[in-house]
C-alpha cells in the first residue's frame, strides 16, 4: 500500500492543478460579425460555452486593445495610449508597443513569476523581457505569417507543457480596413477563419480536457462614410496631429492655443477635450503620453491626419472601415466566447476583466492590481 502512496498523491495534484488557458486575440473581429451564418462551426461550440461582447477600451486600436487584454487595466495606466502617441522622452511612436513600453505588469510576466510556464505568439509587447523576466517561449510579431502558424505555435507549447498561452491571429482587420466591414472578402475571411478555427477548436477541446479557451478581439470595424481634415483644420496653430481613425490626439507646443482646437474641432461636428478634462468613461488617467486635446468624431467619421496628397491617397485606401471610436458604440464591441468554463450568456464585458479573470482560474496574482475584476461568472 505504501508504494502506491505517491503515485496516488501525484494524481491527487495533477488533480488539483488547474488546467491550461488559451487566449486567442482576431483582430478586429467585431461582436456583428460572429453570427451562426458567418462562422458556423465556432457558433456551434460558442452554444456549449459562454457568448458575450467585449467593450475595448478608448481608442478602440490594435495596440492599446491587446495591452489591455494583456494587463487587464486602462491604457491610462498601461501607457499604450494608442497605435501611435507622443512621448515625453522618446518622442514620436509609431506602431511600437514594445514590452519596455508597458507602465504595467503583462499577464505573461505575472504568470512567469508566479512559476506558471507561458507562451506568446505575436502579442503587443511580447518583445522581450519586461522588468528583467521572459516568458518561457516568446515569438514577437513579424510580418508574412499565417494564422495556421500561430496555432501550431500553440499545439507546441501545450505539448511542451505550456499552463497559458497567448497568441494574436490576423481576424479581419486588413479586409474590413481596405474593403470594408461588409464586403464580400470580409466575410471569405470569417468563413475561411471559421474552417481553420472551428475544426482546431474541437480538437483541441476534446485532446485536452479541462482547458479554458478564450476568443477575444482588440476592437471592432465600422464602415466609414466622411472625413475630417484636421491637419488643415489647425494648420496655423503648431499642431501635431495623432489619428486613431475615429478620433485623434492633437499635441501642442503652446498651452494657449488649446481651447482654438477645441472651437474648431467642435464646429467642424467633433467632440472634443482637454487631457485635463477628458471624462472618466475614457479612462486616460491624464496619462502625459495623451494628446493635449482629445478628438473624437460619430461613428462612421474619420479623423485624417494626412498633410501631402500621397498621404491623404493612402489613408482613404486603409479607411473604406475603420475604429478608433469610445468603446461603448456597439460596432466597435468584439466578439467574446469562452469555453471549458461552462455554459451562459456573458453580456457586454470591458476587456480590462479578462486577464484578472485568467489570472484567477491559473491563481496567480499582479504585482499592482488592475483595473479589471475578474468575471464572476466564469470563476473557477
Amino acid at each position: 500500500m505504501r508504494l502506491l502512496y505517491p503515485f496516488f498523491l501525484a494524481a491527487v495534484l495533477a488533480a488539483a492543478e488547474p488546467g491550461p488557458v488559451v487566449l486567442l486575440s482576431l483582430d478586429g473581429l467585431s461582436a456583428r460579425h460572429f453570427t451562426q451564418a458567418t462562422m458556423p462551426r465556432i457558433w456551434r461550440l460558442g452554444e456549449k460555452g459562454f457568448r458575450g461582447e467585449g467593450i475595448p477600451p478608448f481608442p478602440c486600436t490594435t495596440f492599446n486593445g491587446h495591452a489591455t487584454l494583456a494587463t487587464g487595466c486602462w491604457p491610462g495606466h498601461h501607457g499604450i495610449v494608442g497605435n501611435a502617441y507622443v512621448d515625453p522622452a522618446r518622442g514620436h511612436v509609431s506602431y511600437s508597443g514594445v514590452a519596455e513600453q508597458f507602465q504595467r505588469e503583462p499577464l505573461w510576466v505575472a504568470a512567469t513569476r508566479s512559476g506558471v510556464r507561458t507562451a506568446v505568439y505575436h502579442w503587443v509587447g511580447a518583445t522581450g523581457p519586461w522588468e528583467q523576466v521572459a516568458p518561457w517561449r516568446m515569438e514577437p510579431f513579424a510580418p508574412d505569417t499565417r494564422d495556421e502558424d500561430g496555432l501550431a505555435f500553440v499545439d507546441r507549447a501545450l505539448e511542451d507543457g505550456a499552463r497559458l498561452v497567448m497568441a494574436y491571429l490576423s481576424g479581419i482587420d486588413t479586409e474590413a480596413h481596405q474593403k470594408g466591414p461588409g464586403a464580400a472578402e470580409t466575410q471569405a475571411k470569417l468563413k475561411a477563419t471559421d474552417a481553420l478555427l472551428g475544426p482546431w477548436l474541437e480538437q483541441l477541446l476534446a485532446k485536452r480536457p479541462g482547458i479554458r479557451v478564450v476568443l477575444a478581439a482588440d476592437h471592432g470595424m465600422a464602415r466609414m462614410t466622411r472625413r475630417v481634415d484636421l491637419p488643415g483644420l489647425l494648420e496655423d496653430l503648431g499642431a501635431t496631429v495623432v489619428s486613431h481613425g475615429g478620433s485623434a490626439y492633437v499635441y501642442l507646443k503652446e498651452a494657449g492655443p488649446a481651447s482654438e482646437v477645441l472651437r474648431r474641432a467642435r464646429a467642424s461636428g467633433l467632440r472634443a477635450w482637454t487631457r485635463q478634462d477628458l471624462p472618466a468613461e475614457f479612462h486616460g488617467e491624464r496619462h502625459p503620453r495623451i494628446g493635449d486635446v482629445v478628438v473624437l468624431a460619430p461613428v462612421g467619421t474619420w479623423v485624417s491626419q494626412g498633410r501631402s496628397p500621397e498621404a491623404k491617397a493612402a489613408e482613404r485606401a486603409g479607411r473604406v472601415g475603420a475604429h478608433g471610436y469610445n468603446g461603448q458604440p456597439t460596432e466597435m464591441h468584439t466578439w467574446l466566447v469562452v469555453l471549458g468554463a461552462g455554459q451562459g450568456h456573458l453580456g457586454a464585458l470591458p476587456l480590462w476583466d479578462l486577464a484578472p479573470t485568467i489570472a484567477q482560474w491559473l491563481g496567480f496574482g499582479f504585482q499592482q492590481p488592475p483595473d479589471g475584476k475578474p468575471v464572476a461568472v466564469l470563476a473557477p
